[in-house]
């Protein structure tokens, strides 16, 4: 697990100095050792082509900051005196992220370097799943972070990536498939308790976000993101920036209406919606039935699906044909360069197969244009996607260059 930052998202609003960029960049040469020997003042001049008074200063400045140290001393490697090794202290800020899966609240505090520093989690049942409920959930595994935190590490904040329908801006949950009760749940109490900056999202674009760290040719593109599992959902990024709607949405697949006459209740409360008729939720009783040994867990249920063909069955094979006309629809929405699946039935090789059929019909002008890529899921996205933009605010005044006329 690991953070790729780009200094031009710490510093988003365009009006970094030359001292800034300078400043962030040591600081990043120092944490990025690759293995290699620590870096000393000098080699840093070597590498980043920068003035010794520069590195020298802002150096400085890091150490004051408390987001470097200075270690051994090495031997120089021509004349000169000894030089002293930097390494930087990642624990100097960490964030808490909170994510859902399946039934459980997984909370995790990570420092700069993306690395785990405590876990808590907690397992909800649908039939306790009231908001009262879900509320102390969340707030204990948050305490019990709190508690786990080092004296000398400054929280930047708490990120929260959540299935459903989210409002961003007003921290409101507003739906989920999986826990229906909880409609409206308002995150303002956790920041007025902890007095910490708090951000929600969907789970599919913290993931989205992090994807695009393990792929930077992908932050040049624009990419669908689509998750069909247990629910439906989606997100969508033009050029490395994951977009969302006033209320978190952008591209909400799974809640398309693809049947008017459809009496299929969704689990959103509506008609007809998509997951009403290609979710696994809704598909499950068909598929139990045929396959009493399908499992529960997301993981196991993947690996089910790789090695038991459920793709002729009646509702699955309508199932299938709704999501694809569904997915084709949405790419000549958005016209991506790459549609990366996820979830449990794009491992279903027969279900994967109907998807790809149906993309060979593509329009001449857009033949060739798009990738459809099947992703296995990654257990980190989601903390790696919530955790980069809280750091980005919290390292921008640490990374501001105090003397900007070196």
């Amino acid at each position: 697990m690991s953070i790729q930052f780009n200094i031009d998202d710490i510093f988003s609003d365009g009006a970094a100095r030359r001292t800034d960029i300078a400043k962030a960049r040591i600081f990043f040469a120092i944490g990025d050792g690759n293995g290699e020997a620590p870096h000393t003042r000098r080699t840093l001049n070597q590498k980043l082509g920068l003035r010794p008074a520069t590195v020298s200063a802002m150096v400085g400045e890091l150490i004051t900051d408390g987001l470097v140290v200075e270690g051994q001393k090495v031997p120089a490697t021509g004349k000169g005196r000894p030089e002293v090794s930097l390494n930087h202290l990642p624990q100097r800020i960490a964030t808490i992220t909170l994510e859902i899966l399946a039934r459980t609240i997984r909370g995790v505090l990570v420092d700069i370097d993306g690395q785990e520093m405590a876990q808590s989690s907690t397992t909800v049942n649908e039939e306790d799943a009231e908001r009262e409920i879900i509320a102390e959930a969340f707030d204990g595994i948050v305490d019990d972070l709190l508690s786990q935190c080092p004296d000398e590490s400054k929280i930047s904040g708490i990120g929260i990536a959540l299935p459903g329908i989210v409002d961003e801006n007003g921290l409101r949950w507003i739906s989920a498939a999986r826990w229906p009760r909880i409609s409206g749940l308002d995150f303002h109490w956790l920041a007025e308790r902890t007095g910490l900056e708090i951000h929600i999202e969907r789970k599919r674009q913290a993931e989205l976000r992090a994807r695009m760290q393990r792929h930077p040719d992908e932050q040049t593109q624009s990419v669908l993101h689509v998750v069909w599992g247990y629910g439906i959902s989606s997100a969508f990024a033009q050029n490395g920036v994951v977009l969302s709607s006033a209320i978190g949405g952008f591209g909400d697949l799974g809640h398309w209406l693809v049947d008017p006459e459809s009496r299929q209740k969704c689990l959103c409360g509506q008609m007809g919606c998509l997951e009403a008729h290609a979710a696994l939720w809704a598909l499950q009783p068909e598929i139990r039935a045929n396959f009493p040994e399908i499992p529960d867990q997301p993981g196991a249920v993947e690996k089910f699906m790789r090695s038991h063909d459920i793709s002729g069955l009646t509702r699955v094979e309508r199932g299938t044909r709704l999501f694809t006309l569904s997915l084709y629809n949405m790419f000549k929405a958005f016209f991506p360069d790459k549609i990366v699946l996820s979830g449990c039935f794009p491992h279903s090789p027969g279900m994967a197969e109907r998807v790809r059929s149906f993309f060979t019909r593509m329009p001449e002008y857009a033949d060739g244009r798009v990738t459809l890529e099947i992703e296995d899921s990654n257990a980190d996205d989601a903390v790696i996607g919530l955790a980069t933009p809280l750091f980005n605010v919290s390292l921008r005044p640490l990374l501001t260059a105090k003397d900007a006329r070196i």
